[in-house]
C-alpha cells in the first residue's frame, strides 16, 4: 500500500496479520452469533408453545363461563382408561327465554352460578362441563360414594339462582351408566324421555319401560278423556280467594277436574297433557266457562277462570268469549287468569286478547307469578289488575329470606300501582302468618278451603 507524506515523499507500507487472531476472532463471532439464533429461537419457540396451550385452553373452554365445554368432555371420554362411568346432562329449562329477554350476559350468569352451585357439590374426582347454551353434564366415576342423583335433588328449584333480577329456573335430567362409547349418546336419550313426561330425572336403562308404559297409558287416558266431555264429566271445582283483612270470601277460582265412570275425580295434571297434544284444551275452556256461567249467571259473585296460549291463539275462542261476555249480566265479576311464562311468550297476541276481554267489562290478571322473569315492568304493559303470586315462591317465604323478601318488595310496589295480588297454594298457618307480615292479604289454598264440587261460603 503506497502512503504520501506532507513534503511529498511517497512510502510503501505493510501489515501483519496474525492468523492466530483472526481465528479467534472468528470463533467468537461465530459463538455470539449461534448464542443469539439460539436465544431467539428459544423465545420463538417459548411463545408458540405459550399460543399452542392458549388455544388448547380456549377449545376445550366454555368462552362465557370459564368451565370446561363439550369439546372438553369429548376428550376426557377418550383419552381415560375407565371404561365405565356415570353421566348426567342437565338441562336448564328456561334459560333460552331468559336469553331473549334479559339478554345473554344474565343467561351466562344464570349458568355460572349454577356450575358453581353443582361443582361445589360434585365429589373430587368428578367433572363437570358446560355442553350448549342451556346444558351442563356431571361427569361421575362409577364407584363414587355420592349418586349423581342425590346431587341433582339438591337443588330447590324454589329459590332464585340470581336475585338481581330474580330468576327462578327448572331443570330435567338424563343419566346414563355404560359404557364410554355410548355413554354421551344414551345420556341425551334419557334427557329426552325426561322432558317428554316431565320428570326431573331419567335414567336410560328405564327408558324403554317407561316409554312403552307411557305410550299404553296415553292411549287409554285419551279414550277416557273424549268419554269424559261427551258424557259431561268435564266439571268446575271452586276454591275461594280468602281476604284475611276482612275475613271475608273475595272470589272463586274455577278449577276442572274429570269425573271418571267409576265416580273417580282427577285433577289436570292427570290429564292436561293429553289434552294439549289432541288439541282438546280450547274445549276444555269452552266446557268450563259454560258450565260457570250457568252457575253464577243470577248471583253476585265473583269468580275466575285460566286462559291458556292455546286458547288465545283460536279466533273462534275469542268471538266465544266476547258473545258470552256481552250476555253476562255482570262481566266485571269475572276474571281471567293467564300464566305469567305465556304472557310474555306471546305478548303482542295476549295484550290484544286483554283488551278484548277488559272492553268487555272482565278483570284480568297474571298467574303463577314468579315462576318465570318476574319482570313486573313488562307484565303492566299488559294492562292487568293483579298478580297471583306462583306457589312454589308462596311455599318458600316462611322459611327463605330471599322469597320473603321477594314478595315484601312486590306487594309494596303493586299497591302503589293499584294491583291485587293473591297468594295461591297456602297450606299451613305457618306459611299464612309469613304472608301476613309480607303485606298479602288475599290468600288461597287447603289451609283456608279445598276445591269443591259447590260453593264453599264458610271458612
Amino acid at each position: 500500500m503506497t502512503f504520501v507524506d506532507k513534503n511529498g515523499h511517497t512510502y510503501i507500507t505493510g501489515a501483519d496479520i496474525a492468523i492466530d487472531d483472526l481465528n479467534e476472532q472468528l470463533q467468537h463471532s461465530i459463538t455470539k452469533a449461534t448464542i443469539t439464533s439460539g436465544f431467539f429461537f428459544f423465545i420463538v419457540a417459548l411463545i408458540a408453545w405459550l399460543y399452542f396451550l392458549q388455544l388448547k385452553r380456549s377449545l376445550l373452554t366454555d368462552a362465557r363461563t370459564g368451565f370446561a365445554n363439550h369439546i372438553a368432555l369429548e376428550n376426557y371420554i377418550e383419552r381415560t382408561t375407565r371404561h365405565r362411568m356415570e353421566l348426567a346432562v342437565i338441562s336448564i329449562n328456561e334459560l333460552e327465554d331468559i336469553s331473549s329477554f334479559y339478554g345473554t350476559d344474565v343467561s351466562d350468569r344464570v349458568m355460572a352460578n349454577l356450575l358453581t352451585y353443582f361443582q361445589s357439590r360434585i365429589p373430587s374426582e368428578s367433572a363437570i362441563f358446560r355442553l350448549a347454551t342451556n346444558k351442563i353434564a356431571l361427569l361421575n366415576i362409577r364407584n363414587a360414594e355420592q349418586r349423581i342423583d342425590d346431587i341433582i335433588n339438591t337443588f330447590n328449584h324454589a329459590i332464585p339462582v340470581l336475585s338481581e333480577p330474580f330468576i327462578y329456573i327448572t331443570l330435567h335430567a338424563g343419566i346414563a351408566s355404560c359404557n364410554k362409547l355410548m355413554l354421551i349418546e344414551n345420556a341425551h336419550i334419557a334427557l329426552q324421555q325426561a322432558k317428554l313426561n316431565n320428570q326431573r330425572i331419567v335414567r336410560y336403562e328405564n327408558v324403554f319401560k317407561q316409554v312403552e308404559e307411557q305410550f299404553r297409558h296415553n292411549v287409554t287416558l285419551a279414550k277416557e278423556v273424549r268419554e269424559a266431555f261427551d258424557n259431561n264429566r268435564i266439571v268446575p271445582y271452586f276454591q275461594p280467594i280468602y281476604n284475611t283483612e276482612l275475613k271475608q270470601i273475595s272470589h272463586y277460582e274455577s278449577l276442572a277436574r274429570m269425573a271418571t265412570a267409576q265416580g273417580r275425580i282427577h285433577c289436570p295434571d292427570y290429564f292436561m297433557a293429553v289434552l294439549k297434544r289432541s288439541r282438546m284444551d280450547g274445549l276444555l275452556t269452552r266446557t268450563m266457562f259454560s258450565r260457570c256461567i250457568e252457575q253464577f249467571r243470577k248471583t253476585n259473585v265473583r269468580w275466575s277462570i285460566n286462559i291458556t296460549a292455546q286458547d288465545i291463539l283460536d279466533p273462534s275462542l275469542s268471538e266465544f268469549l266476547e258473545q258470552q261476555l256481552r250476555r253476562y249480566p255482570k262481566p266485571h265479576n269475572i276474571i281471567f287468569e293467564f300464566h305469567e311464562t305465556e304472557a310474555i311468550a306471546y305478548f303482542s297476541q295476549v295484550k290484544a286478547f286483554i283488551s278484548l276481554l277488559k272492553n268487555k267489562g272482565a278483570q284480568v290478571m297474571i298467574n303463577e307469578f314468579g315462576a318465570g322473569y318476574s319482570n313486573l315492568s313488562h307484565i303492566l304493559k299488559l294492562e292487568v289488575d293483579g298478580l297471583k303470586l306462583d306457589k312454589d315462591l308462596v311455599s318458600q317465604i316462611h322459611n327463605n329470606a330471599d322469597s320473603f323478601m321477594f314478595i315484601e318488595h312486590l306487594v309494596k310496589y303493586a299497591q302503589q300501582l293499584n294491583l291485587a295480588v293473591i297468594a295461591e297454594q297456602v297450606e299451613s298457618e305457618q306459611i299464612a302468618d309469613a304472608l301476613s307480615r309480607a303485606g298479602i292479604t288475599l290468600m288461597q289454598g287447603n289451609y283456608f278451603a279445598p276445591p269443591t264440587p259447590y260453593i264453599n261460603t264458610q271458612i
